[in-house]
Order: structure tokens, then sequence, then C-alpha cells
């Protein structure tokens, strides 16, 4: 044998070595599986986020190896996986990542035999035999175009076959890891990653009482799990906060609609512990005193906080809106239209918005004295048969220890008011300047009624543009902020109270 061949033989057997090398290394693959977690923990936001810390027990080789890490969340923000030892230091370094989410389906198997032979198999009408037929997959976007031997079907003219199940596709979501081991043993691991799919929002039930003057309310945490996998025995955190996220236009985000709804087919539980709240950066972080399970396509509600005979106070509240204080038209006192005024009603001037709001205090005084997170108050009390009836709910923004808590549930059937203009003059610019270019006086008569048997406490407030102070009234006011004027009045039962005040206002340039 020459050299050269000497050389080629070599050659040859270095790339089958190397060759064989590759697929040994490449066979050398480890699965991680659910059995091997030791413990799970969740920390959710309430813009559909959570932040899973899963930690497993797994024995490592000495060397370079694929580590599969299963029953992971299908909607993994891949980005944001990191996985570490806590046993070993920097005796294992992690040198690729992919997440495997390919699931199977039937969608899925078509399009991975895009361009293959799949069988057709019929069943006959009458004897029940089943016949195949081999048939080319021409397309599968827009409806499934097949070629058979003499013809090309759209749509699928019976059941289909496939030969094989394709490598790629997977019957679970797994993060799939490049592994170099400085040692052999079992080592303790923790995989960290946000996922999309998990959120929670914060529910309140308050029963009043007779009077009106007490509530016993209870507070749920809602979670919703769509992130197409379930945690079981999870410690559980919740962050109450605008916490700010980018999203990359290129991933793949759930619209807001998706991101808040509940799962049709969800089931839904109740847990009495109760939740710590504390102070966590400038958030506030929730913690569940117990391990509980998340599963997957579940809603799950557990207790935040009980307090009965919480101090409360009922609030009815007309604002008037911006009106004209500049023109001797009356064009922006027209108030709401109300079709069913009477002729004497309507000399009264425009209906006056308002509503009817209750309020408490966020404090240990009122029985609560917790940071409550942001969500829906739906307020309950009970008829003079003992059944309770809805009557009215509303939103609460994030609410800090020592804040004031005040909920619109609707409008007051019984208690009406109605303002209107009794006059009008300009008046000089102040100073003999340009500074203000238009000065007036107005006069406003603002009547309420009340319909009920017993009195009703009323506050009223005037939007008033400028600057602006009253000259006169038949009541004390005070000014609450710059372009508001407040009354409180008592209008007594199946009575009415007139408010008669003039406001001097100057417009700036």
């Amino acid at each position: 044998m020459n050299q050269l061949s000497v050389l080629l033989t070599a050659s040859a057997i270095g790339i089958v070595a190397t060759s064989a090398m590759a697929q040994s290394q490449e066979a050398k693959v480890l699965r991680s599986r659910i059995s091997e977690q030791t413990k799970v923990s969740l920390t959710v936001y309430s813009n559909g986020r959570a932040l899973v810390r899963d930690r497993r027990k797994v024995a490592f080789d000495k060397g370079r190896f694929q580590l599969e890490v299963q029953d992971v969340s299908s909607k993994m923000k891949a980005e944001t996986a990191q996985f570490k030892s806590l046993s070993s230091g920097g005796e294992l370094t992690v040198l690729e990542q992919n997440l495997e989410f390919d699931l199977i389906s039937p969608q899925q198997l078509l399009e991975k035999f895009l361009g293959r032979t799949v069988s057709i198999i019929r069943v006959h009408p009458t004897n029940g035999s089943e016949t195949a037929e081999p048939a080319e997959v021409l397309a599968v976007q827009n409806g499934v175009v097949l070629k058979m031997k003499d013809r090309v079907e759209t749509g699928i003219p019976g059941r289909i076959s496939f030969p094989d199940l394709p490598a790629s596709l997977r019957a679970e979501p797994a993060l799939s890891l490049l592994i170099d081991s400085k040692k052999r043993g079992e080592q303790d691991l923790e995989l960290s990653y946000q996922t999309e799919g998990i959120s929670w929002r914060a529910d309140y039930n308050a029963e009043l009482n007779e009077d009106e003057t007490q509530m016993n309310l209870n507070g749920l945490v809602t979670l919703t799990n769509q992130s197409g996998t379930s945690f079981r025995n999870a410690q559980l955190q919740l962050m109450g906060g605008e916490i700010q996220t980018v999203e990359r236009e290129s991933y793949r985000t759930m619209s807001k609609a998706r991101m808040f709804a509940s799962p049709e087919a969800a089931s839904v539980s109740a847990d009495s512990s109760s939740v710590s709240g504390d102070a966590f950066f400038e958030y506030h972080l929730y913690t569940l005193p117990r391990a509980t399970s998340i599963l997957s396509n579940q809603t799950k509600q557990v207790t935040l906080l009980q307090a009965s005979k919480v101090q409360t106070r009922k609030e009815l509240i007309f604002t008037s809106g911006h009106q004209n204080y500049y023109s001797p038209e009356d064009e922006f006192n027209l108030g709401e239209t109300d079709s069913g005024s009477s002729a004497d009603d309507a000399e009264l001037g425009a209906v006056v918005a308002g509503g009817v709001f209750l309020a408490f205090e966020n404090d240990k005084d009122a029985k609560i004295g917790m940071p409550l997170p942001a969500g829906i108050l739906r307020v309950y009390k009970s008829d003079k048969n003992g059944m309770s009836q809805f009557i009215g709910e509303d939103n609460i923004r994030h609410t800090p220890e020592g804040e004031r808590v005040r909920v619109r549930l609707g409008r007051s059937f019984d208690v009406t008011t109605r303002r209107k203009r009794t006059s009008f003059r300009n008046l000089p610019s102040s100073g003999g300047s340009k500074k203000f270019v238009r000065n007036s006086e107005t006069g406003v008569r603002v009547t309420f009624k009340n319909a009920k048997s017993v009195a009703q406490q009323v506050i009223y407030r005037e939007v008033i543009p400028g600057e602006w102070k009253i000259v006169s009234s038949t009541h004390d006011h005070k000014k609450i902020s710059k372009d508001n004027a407040e009354w409180q009045l008592s209008v007594p039962a199946k009575g009415k109270v007139v408010l008669d005040f003039r406001v001097q206002v100057a417009l700036r340039n």
C-alpha cells in the first residue's frame, strides 16, 4: 500500500471514528421527569405572567450530554430560562438550551408529512370493510390537498394513516439543555423561567348591614392557569402592583382578552387559608402559607382577607360637570336629558349626574389594615325578607394601608338634583390689564329632592373653571380642589333643599 493510500485510509478511519463519537454524543440523552421534582414555587403577576422556580434531583454522568427537562410550561418565555446546580457550584456548564414545544396534533402531523406519502383509509358503507389508498400530501394550509393515484382531491376523503411519528413532535413540551459536567453523581438543580398563561385578580364581596353603617368584607384571589401544564404542591406568591414588562414584536403574545378570560371549562376550588402581605420593592408580595396545586385549565380561589363590622358610610355625590361661566348664552347648561320630567321639574333646571358611593378606610380601626390589590368589589344587602340582594359593584385600585376606598354602586332612585343658572353678568377686566380676557359673575340654583321617608345626606360638587370665588351662598361650602367647590347638605324626608350661590370667574388669556 502506497503512502497516499495509507493517508486516505487513516483519514477515512478518522472520519468514521469522529462520526461514531458524534452519534454517541447525540444519543447520550437524559430525561428529567416530574417524578424527580423536589419543589416548585410560583410568583404570579396580574398581567398574565408567572415566575416558575422548579427544583429537581437528577443523577449525572461526567462529560457532555443532553438533558431534557419535561413537564414545563408550553408558554414559557424561553429567553428567561435560567438553569443552575444548587450543589456543584461551577462544575456544571450549560452550553445550549432549546424549548421544544412542537406538540403532537393532527395539524402538526399533516404539516410534517408535507410532500410525503400517507394512507387514506375508507370504510365500505354496507359491509364495513376497510381499504387503504396511498396519497401524497401537497398542501395543508387553508385546507388539505392530496394527490391520489389518478386524481387530486381537496379535504380528507377518509381516515389518514401515517407510517411513523416524526421525531421532532412531542407529547408534551420540554426544555432541552446541552450540558458539560465536570463530575458524575446526583445533583440538586433549579430551573427558573417566566411563563405566560397564568394570571390572578382580586375579588371582594361585601354584605351591608341594615342601616348601611357597617359591612362584612371577604376578599378572594382568583387564579387562572392556562399555561398548558399543572403545578402540584406549589409554594404560591402573588405580586401586587404595576410591573413593567417589554414584549418583542416577533414573540407570540396573548391578547388582553385571552390574558384575563377564564377558561370555558375551568373548575373552581376554594382555599380557606389566609394570605400574608409584605412590602417588596415598590410592590406588595402576598404569600400563601401552605403549598397548593394549580392544575392546567383550572380557576382556583384563595381567601385573601376576612373582616367583619367594617365601618362604612354611604355617600350621595352629585357633580355639575363643566358649565358655562363666560357667555350670556346657556348652551352648556343643558345637563342630562330627562324626557319624563314634569313642567315643574323642567323649571328647576337640568338633571345633575350623580351616584351612590360606598366609602371605608383601609386601616386597623376599620378592621382591615392590609394592602388591598386592585380588583372588583361587589356589594350585597339583605331585604326585609332576609334575602341577600346585589346592589352594585366597582373596580378598586391598588390601595395601600391607611388609604380610603370609595366605590360607585349606581345611581339614586329617590334623591334627585337639578341645576339652573339664575343670572349672568360680565365684569370689567381686573386691574385694567389684559391679564384676564373674560370676567363674569354667575348665579346658580341647585334643587335637591328626596322621596325617601328618612333624611338623606348629599354632597354637591360644582366644577368651576379659571380663577374663581364664591361671593354668596345660602349654605357653607369648601374649595376641595382648583376647579371644585363642595357643599354638604341634609335633604329632609319627603322634602327638598334649595342651594343658591353666586360665583365670580376670571378666565386667563
